[in-house]
């Protein structure tokens, strides 16, 4: 394959993720093929949602570029949409508004074109999730000296979870070199992200005997899901899974027409039960344990109960942790 030379601004937005790779690497279709883009949004962070998934597609940046090109024509189509967001597709509303001249049964064909474009260049769909109500049962019940979204919200323990499915399956797209993660842009998630990363690595270091810490890569990367076009695909695919969960909690209800088009896409999986969230609260206590014993000063604290009560919480105990003494979390 040659180098991209004039490309549509779609397509630039891919590319600009791998240019500081050298010549002949850049632009090597087998360095593309090794060097997979799993591109993942987030869906269920509500309060009324049964569940929290993360989920997306994986392909190359070269067929991220191509799919890129071909998604934006589709959305081109009259009638036009600025961007895609799957909730308001759901709703018929802002993008898909009656207004502007959207239906049901026009907002339905649209959705089959976009799934079928995802199908011809994705190459694996994955996703984790976890239930809130066991979330917060488990984890977010857990009184800590410092609240932050990472530990009221069930993101990073999802985010971290989807990244080691992919570490641990990557059989899937062959012997590949490490996969970059792209996730939507949300600013709070992501700085909390990107500061748990250094941990994560050095814990996966500390623990694991094999070649996982080498697959799970470099830090991820968050981008502007209206502007990054694999983000908006990513977005229809955490919908649709997050919807066919709800409807079969209490009947057996068959995957929409959309969610079926990508049936017979491999799919990496990673669902955090009731049981793991029960080992992991368990290490949890017992870091909290040690720490109040090691820092009688600093107090644990529950999370609040409403958002602005959370949010003030977080304020105020901002900075606990720099405060303290760290001692090595006991064994059971």
């Amino acid at each position: 394959m040659n180098a991209p030379v004039n490309v549509g601004r779609p397509a630039a937005q891919i590319w600009r993720l791998v240019s500081g790779y050298p010549p002949g690497k850049r632009e090597s279709r087998g360095f593309m093929i090794l060097a997979p883009q799993a591109v993942i949004d987030d869906t269920g962070s509500e309060p009324q949602s049964p569940i929290f998934i993360l989920a997306g597609f994986v392909t190359s940046a070269e067929r991220w570029a191509a799919f890129s090109g071909e998604w934006q024509a589709a959305l081109d189509e009259p009638p036009g949409l600025e961007y895609f967001k799957m909730s308001q597709a759901a709703r018929l509303q802002e993008q898909f508004d009656r207004k502007k001249g959207w239906n049901e049964a026009k907002r339905d064909d649209r959705l089959i074109t976009l799934a079928r474009i995802i199908r011809k260049y994705a190459e694996v769909r994955v996703h984790a999730s976890v239930q809130n109500d066991a979330f917060e049962k488990y984890i977010k019940s857990i009184p800590v000296p410092e609240r932050k979204l990472g530990v009221d919200s069930p993101y990073i323990l999802v985010f971290m979870q989807i990244i080691l499915a992919m570490a641990t399956t990557s059989s899937l797209l062959g012997d590949v070199a490490p996969c970059d993660f792209i996730f939507d842009e949300q600013s709070a998630f992501g700085q909390e992200a990107l500061a748990w990363w250094p941990e994560f690595k050095r814990t996966l270091d500390a623990v694991s005997k094999s070649d996982l810490p080498r697959q799970v890569g470099s830090p991820p990367i968050f981008r502007d899901d209206k502007q990054f076009l694999p983000l908006q695909a990513a977005d229809l695919y955490a919908w649709q899974l997050r919807n066919n969960h709800i409807q079969n909690r209490l009947l057996l209800v068959p995957a929409s027409r959309v969610l079926r088009q990508f049936d017979d896409m491999p799919m990496i999986g990673r669902n955090y039960g009731e049981k793991e969230l029960k080992a992991l609260r368990t290490v949890l206590l017992r870091g909290s344990e040690a720490f109040a014993a090691n820092n009688p000063s600093i107090p644990l604290v529950h999370a609040g109960k409403t958002k602005g009560e959370r949010r003030r919480i977080r304020k105020k105990t901002k900075g606990a942790l720099a405060r303290a003494v760290w001692t090595r979390i006991p064994r059971s």
